[in-house]
């Protein structure tokens, strides 16, 4: 630890730095993604955007794997998320940094 003693008001003062913070247990679990991989799952779902066919996504969110069966309706590039219709009125909004595999 390095201490550096300030002057202050005729009184000496000891700076102590805080201590670095610790790594968030889900971003150490979460799989580990290839160059290749993320170009594979782009390309799926570029695929699946245009050609509107029936896909599963799998995320990886807090810990846990959810899988998604349905159509892209559209995708955001500025926001990276993509609208994922899984029935006739249930839409949900994904981020593409929690997709972890395409089908």
């Amino acid at each position: 630890m390095i201490e550096t003693n300030v002057l202050v008001g005729g009184n000496y003062m000891t700076a102590v730095p805080k201590p670095p913070k610790g790594k968030k247990k889900s971003a150490s679990n979460s799989p580990k993604m290839t160059e290749d991989k993320l170009l594979e799952i782009s390309e799926r779902l570029a695929d699946a955007l245009d050609f509107k066919n029936k896909v599963t996504i799998t995320t990886y969110r807090k810990g846990k794997y959810e899988k998604f069966t349905g159509i892209i309706q559209s995708a955001n590039p500025e926001t990276k998320m993509i609208t994922f219709s899984v029935g006739n009125f249930e839409h949900h909004k994904i981020s593409v940094n929690i997709i972890v595999g395409v089908e």
